[in-house]
């Protein structure tokens, strides 16, 4: 077992900060952390939250004392399964910290909210490598530092000011990129491709791997910042008949054009020249 961990788990207790787990709610290792705890060394994170139903199998908060409790032992054994992180709080008492992620626990406009997974260890990692470090407190909060897992190894960071801070509106970290956008983008485009242009993507494969065209085709996109589901439609399926048919578009923007105004330009373009062909 890494001893990075213990290492920091020891650190912070004798710098006096007692600690704390974020666990995920389906680990096998749940229960019997929690059959050990009273009430008050526990919090099921979802509890007196508009996602409370989900509350007896979502992520709990835990205060630990003994770093050899064989469940805890068993986690830091198998960091590869993402259970959550590790934190220290200034005072042994959880009711500051489970109200901080509780208040950062739904995102989106009532009605079609969703849950900020911060129970995940790889959403703490990709927070903190994306905001700058002056917006970490809002985002921690009272915590006074962190240890987590993260792309093959142990990481810890400190708080720089911890504290109680009311949200900001945007939140900084609801910007974080996710790795996986980019691939599930391809995978709906391609899917549109096949339902609603099914002979031209057939004639596109004739000659050239689409997931390779595609992937040179929304490198353009963003290299000309053409972002919103309308552009990227357009630039795709012309794009497309360009390749499969005898369709041409001039689509390079001029010298100080903005985005906007460049796919304007060649939408009116390609109007006017499917207007002479008809």
């Amino acid at each position: 077992m890494d001893s990075l961990p213990i290492r920091w788990m020891a650190q912070q207790q004798q710098s006096g900060y007692p600690l704390c787990l974020m666990l995920e709610g389906s680990n096998e290792a749940r229960q019997p952390l929690l059959a050990g705890r009273d009430q008050t060394q526990y919090c099921n994170l979802y509890s007196e939250t508009d996602a409370a139903q989900l509350a007896s199998s979502g992520p709990a908060i835990l205060l630990l004392e003994k770093m050899s409790e064989p469940a805890l032992v068993g986690l830091l054994q198998n960091p590869e399964s993402n259970w959550g992180w590790l934190g220290s709080l200034p005072a042994a008492d959880l009711s500051d910290v489970t109200r901080h992620w509780r208040e950062r626990l739904l995102v989106g406009p009532k009605g079609q909210q969703a849950l900020y997974r911060i129970h995940d260890n790889r959403t703490l990692a990709r927070a903190l490598a994306y905001l700058p470090k002056e917006h970490w407190p809002s985002y921690l909060g009272p915590l006074i530092g962190v240890c987590y897992w993260h792309e093959g190894r142990w990481c810890h960071h400190q708080n720089p000011a911890p504290g109680d801070y009311p949200v900001p509106d945007p939140a900084p970290w609801l910007g974080t990129p996710n790795p996986q956008a980019q691939a599930i983008l391809h995978a709906n485009i391609l899917r549109y491709l096949l339902a609603e242009h099914s002979e031209d993507l057939a004639a596109l494969v004739e000659f050239q791997d689409p997931k390779v065209w595609l992937a040179q085709v929304l490198e353009q996109a963003r290299t000309w910042q053409w972002r919103g589901p309308e552009q990227l439609e357009f630039l795709v399926v012309r794009r497309l008949e360009e390749a499969t048919r005898s369709s041409v578009v001039r689509w390079q923007p001029r010298i100080g054009e903005a985005p906007g105004q460049h796919f304007e330009r060649v939408v009116e373009q390609w109007r006017r020249e499917e207007g002479k062909s008809e």
